[in-house]
């Protein structure tokens, strides 16, 4: 006897895995592959370009991922669920600002570095990269405590899963 599987019970399978794709990107680049480029890149500015790629890749993917969730839960029907669609939106936002605004600032300031460096023989970033990368750091945990939530709480059509 052949099993199938409701659409709608591949559309909730799918809005989770991206979801825990979203929180595993999220996670790995943050607190897991940063911390070991500092660790034993053995040089800290090869260490913080090096993180910069990284973070740009789980951003461009996780916004993808999320843009995928919405779409996903577009056509389940939950279009009632306010405050899942609002931490969604709010997961995405922080991406986007760590991505389209923060990051561009740090890189300006790297590249400052680069520029005054051979100058004056002096390598240092300026103090207002510590403002600008505290605060990556704390969108950056915003979005992973977000992600976790979706992860641990997103909604789902009832009784999506019944097999035939």
């Amino acid at each position: 006897m052949p099993v199938s599987i409701q659409p709608a019970c591949i559309q909730v399978g799918a809005a989770r895995l991206a979801l825990a794709l979203v929180f595993g990107l999220l996670v790995v680049s943050g607190y897991v592959v940063a911390p070991q480029l500092f660790a034993h890149a053995g040089n800290r500015h090869l260490a913080g370009d090096l993180a910069g790629h990284v973070f740009h890749l789980a951003n461009i993917g996780a916004l993808m991922l999320l843009a995928s969730v919405a779409g996903f839960w577009w056509r389940m029907g939950l279009k009632s669920r306010r405050s899942a669609w609002l931490v969604l939106l709010l997961l995405f936002m922080c991406l986007a600002i760590n991505e389209f605004a923060v990051a561009p600032v740090i890189a300006g300031l790297k590249a400052q570095r680069a520029l005054v460096a051979p100058a004056t023989g002096e390598a240092a970033l300026p103090h207002s990269f510590a403002m600008w990368h505290g605060l990556s750091s704390v969108i950056h945990l915003l979005a992973t405590l977000l992600a976790a939530w979706l992860v641990a709480s997103a909604p789902q059509e009832r009784n999506a899963c019944s097999i035939s």
